[in-house]
């Protein structure tokens, strides 16, 4: 016999092919793909503006964007005083994540839709001004 605290049963078998249906269904996959193209060419497009916005990478919506000083060094104080704002101005919720905590990481769901990408990088770029 095999037990364990995460071995399958019935219900949650039926559950995860019930997800798999739905994301099969409603072209979720490729939703994610076209909106990653859309976030990140928005935040390229950001980057521009504001050069402390090293570096974009990332697959489909699970997007980075890396804060780097002038001599791009991992700026750590500027990406999280950025997501402080994003929150408490903005009302938009993101996360740094990376060795150096400077990297802010986009991960909307997989439903998001294209207006809803630009009103966050909107609000982000709001954000990145206030300074």
């Amino acid at each position: 016999t095999h037990g364990g605290t995460y071995g399958g049963n019935a219900v949650s078998c039926a559950a995860a092919v019930a997800s798999i249906q739905v994301m099969k269904e409603e072209k979720l996959i490729e939703n994610s793909a076209a909106m990653g193209e859309v976030l990140t060419a928005g935040l390229r497009k950001i980057q521009e503006e504001y050069p402390e916005i090293g570096d974009v990478r990332g697959p489909g919506l699970m997007v980075g964007a890396e804060f780097t000083d002038g001599r791009g060094q991992p700026w750590t104080d500027r990406a999280k005083g950025v997501v402080k704002t994003a929150f408490q101005q903005e009302r938009l919720i993101l996360l740094t994540c990376g060795t150096h905590d400077n990297t802010i990481r986009w991960i909307p769901p997989l439903v998001v839709n294209e207006a809803q990408i630009k009103d966050g990088l909107a609000r982000f770029e709001r954000a990145l001004a206030a300074k």
